[in-house]
């Protein structure tokens, strides 16, 4: 019992020391795949604003999204934003991924994160989390889209605020909040 623990212990601790991307620093350049497998630079995706957001087929919260998220991406999209909607979860394969986006009629495009390597490097825990960065590269904004997974009891549409801030070319005043939802399924690594 003991020894699992360590080993889990280990292996958190491990995740918490990988990530690379923290709010206020440069995220430098990573790989995601298309739905078929191809690779694809996140410099030949990124713009003047970019939206990184991990997000799931199975889980409930991320799926209570799924509305908000087109809404979000058929308002910003227009006004310059780039969005990377991200399934890092080892549990869900591309077919499934691409099944989900389809029957949701997403109409932006999902990207797998093979082993998450990319939401190691971000320290993404949750779908669904939110990274933004500005033209330069720097992260601005880390979080949850909003405050409550219930549209009826939302307060602080901190996603919005975020990129509205940013397209004005101002501060962003909250730049961090607490991300909500599943937890990120990874694949096991080795000690």
């Amino acid at each position: 019992m003991q020894r699992t623990i360590l080993a889990a212990t280990l292996l958190f601790a491990g995740a918490a020391l990988a990530q690379d991307y923290k709010l206020g620093a440069n995220v430098g350049d990573f790989t995601v795949q298309d739905l078929k497998g191809a690779p694809i630079a996140f410099y030949r995706l990124k713009g003047d604003i970019t939206a990184v957001i991990f997000i799931a087929t199975q889980c409930p919260v991320s799926n209570a999204y799924n509305e908000r998220m087109k809404s979000l991406y058929a308002d910003y999209a227009p006004k310059g934003v780039h969005f990377l909607f991200v399934n890092a979860n080892s549990t869900e394969p591309a077919a499934e991924v691409e099944k989900h986006a389809q029957s949701h009629a997403f109409p932006f495009p999902v990207y797998k994160d093979a082993g998450n390597v990319v939401a190691d490097r971000f320290g993404a825990q949750a779908t669904p989390e939110v990274y933004v960065m500005d033209k330069t590269g720097t992260m601005r904004y880390h979080g949850s889209i909003d405050d409550s997974q219930q549209e009826s009891r939302i307060q602080n549409q901190w996603l919005r605020q975020a990129l509205d801030a940013m397209i004005a070319g101002r501060p962003v005043e909250k730049s961090e909040t607490k991300a909500f939802g599943c937890t990120i399924k990874r694949v096991r690594k080795s000690l």
